[in-house]
Formats: C-alpha cells, structure tokens, sequence
C-alpha cells in the first residue's frame, strides 16, 4: 500500500510539472495557493524565477547633492598687525549642486549579470568676502602675505569642485519568494572597477591699494582614483511599488597633481613663479543609496530616493595653498583629506 502511494504521488508530481498552474488539478491534501504566471513550479508552488522576468534594466537620475567640506582650517585671510583669522577654508561650505546618474546593465533572472554606471555632480562652488575700513587692512598669512600686500581692504575666497564617477560591475543574483506579502526579494551580490575623479580650483582674490590692484593666489588640483569595489543591492518588490537600496565600498589608487600660479604682489613683481607637484595615495569609496520606485507601466518606473557618499585620500585644492616664503613653498602635495556627499535622487527606471 505505501509503494502504491508513493508511485501515485509521483506520477501526480511529474504531471504538473507539464501543465500550467491552472490546468493542474490540485489533490485535497496539497495547498490550495494561487497560480503563478510561470512555466516552472518548485516544491509547494513556490515559482522558481522572479517576477517580473525582466532581463535588461537601465535608469536615469538627477542629482541634489549638498557637500561637507573637510578641507584643513587654515587661515586664508587675515587682519594686518592682530594676525586675526577673516576667512579660513573651513568656512567655504558648498550649498546644494546638481548632478545626473545613469545606469544599464543585463541580467539573467536566476543567475547573474552585468552593468555598467556614472554619476558626476557639477558646478560645486563655494566662496566667502571679507572686507574692512581704513586704517585696519587685511593680508593673506605671513610671511609671504606681508611680500604680497598689507594693505588690502577687501578679498573674495572662491573654491569650485567637480566629481565625476564610472563603475563597472558583474552580480550574482538570489530571489527570494516572500509569501505571506505575496512580494518579491531580489538580492545582487556584486564585484567591480571603480573610477573616481576629483577635479578642484581655490583662489584668493585681495584688492588692495584703494581699490587700484588686485592680488591674487589661485591653486589647482587632479585626482585621478582607480580600483575595485564590492557591494551587494536588494530590491523588495510588491504590487507596483518597489524599495531598492545598495552599499558599495571600493579601495581605490590615486594620481595626484596639484598646480600653483604665479605669486604677483601689488607693485606688479612675481614673488613666486608656477609650480606644481605630483604624487600619489590610497583612497577609499563608500556609496549608499535608498530609493523608492513606482510602476507606471509594465516598463517604466519613477525613483526616488536618498544618497551618501564619501570619498578618501584626496588632495583637496584649498589645502595646497602655502604661505612660506621659502624655495620649497608650493612644491609639496597635501593629501589624505575626503569629502562627504549626500542628498536626494529623482528619475526615471525601464526594466524589460
């Protein structure tokens, strides 16, 4: 009698296997769960690939991301005589800039995949004036600020950054069948190439001698940052709605260079010729993102969603600037400094 059940169960088993959910009658004692749109049924009519079955992905973005200057907070400039600090680099803090993300990547449903991305964030700039009434005058740091001027009246601190970053990605992807909120759970475990570069200018601008001659120190710097990542992304799925996030961390090389303009004092004498200086460092990449999407259609969707990003071992444009006033100032790199990035995202996803 056992033999004979066994041998009917089986032949009840492998006859679903052919059939389409709904065209299998179900016995009395095996769950009465709905149908599935799919071809293969595993144990308990759990299907065994994710819905949607999409293979191809892409997405687009724009970028509302504020920064966290984490440059050194030297003084940059200062009152003649009380060496008072006006501005420091500190107080160049960005407000929020714009910046645009894009995505597109292949994937098999149970298996794995590949992508490729960019994101850059643009026209960060920050600036800060100071400025005050004779007889008090202003200078930049000594000892090269007393051979530059001291008698500045006023002067603008303008630092501009841009960021831009390409990735290159293979995953393996797990689906997860969530049954008691009939949703799915997508996990990407990745590996990848990252670049990352960091391009950045600082200036002092001193107007000096009533109002007649301008003074001013204007540095550049590259960063250049190459190296691998891994990272793992979910994706919750349920109806039209889906919450998607991912943590990356990459170690990456960096090729530095930092180029420093002639020095001119206000009687027109160069004090300090061009000068630059190249190195390298090790740096690291953190990148996390939440976001929400809404299904319009079976192919398009709408995000949005909240991002933090942080970058390491970079040689950050007002640290360069070098008030000695010796054959070595400005020929050194300075290096080791990050920035933090965050803010929001909002665009369009197809997946099909």
């Amino acid at each position: 009698m056992v033999l004979l059940l066994e041998t009917t169960s089986c032949e009840i088993f492998a006859r679903a296997q052919e059939l389409r959910p709904a065209e299998v009658e179900v016995p009395a004692l095996m769950s009465q769960e709905p149908a599935y749109e799919t071809t293969d049924f595993a144990f308990r009519d759990m299907p065994q690939l994710a819905e949607p079955l999409w293979t191809n992905y892409a997405l687009t973005e724009a970028l509302f991301w504020g920064r966290d200057n984490q440059s050194a907070s030297q003084p940059l400039v200062v009152a003649v005589g009380s060496n008072t600090p006006l501005i420091s680099a500190q107080d160049l803090q960005f407000p929020v800039a714009a910046g645009v993300r894009a995505f597109y990547g292949e994937r098999n449903p149970n298996e794995c995949g590949w992508e490729i991305g960019y994101f850059g964030v643009y026209g960060m700039s920050a600036s800060k004036f100071a400025s005050t009434t004779p007889p008090q005058f202003m200078q930049m740091p000594d000892p090269i600020g007393t051979s530059l001027t001291t008698d500045g009246q006023s002067a603008t601190v303008k630092y501009n950054s841009m960021i831009n970053s390409g990735e290159a990605n293979v995953f393996r992807t797990s689906n997860y069948w969530r049954d008691h909120t009939e949703s799915w759970l997508t996990v990407d475990w990745l590996a990848g190439f990252r670049y990352v570069g960091v391009e950045e200018q600082a200036s002092i601008n001193m107007v000096c001698c009533n109002g007649t001659r301008t003074v001013p120190y204007s540095v550049r710097t590259r960063n250049n940052m190459f190296g691998g990542q891994i990272g793992s992304r979910a994706r919750w799925t349920w109806d039209r709605w889906a919450l998607e996030g991912w943590a990356k961390a990459g170690v990456l090389g960096n090729a530095q260079k930092q180029i420093q303009d002639p020095l001119i004092d206000d009687t027109g004498f160069q004090q300090r010729g061009a000068l630059s200086a190249t190195g390298t460092d090790l740096g690291f990449i953190g990148d996390i993102n939440l976001s929400a999407i809404y299904r319009l259609t079976d192919v398009w969707g709408i995000r949005v969603g909240y991002n933090t990003v942080w970058i390491d071992g970079l040689a950050l444009a007002p640290n360069q600037l070098a008030f000695a006033n010796t054959t070595t100032a400005g020929t050194g790199l300075n290096s080791g400094d990050g920035i933090f990035l965050s803010g929001a995202n909002l665009g369009l996803e197809a997946r099909w």
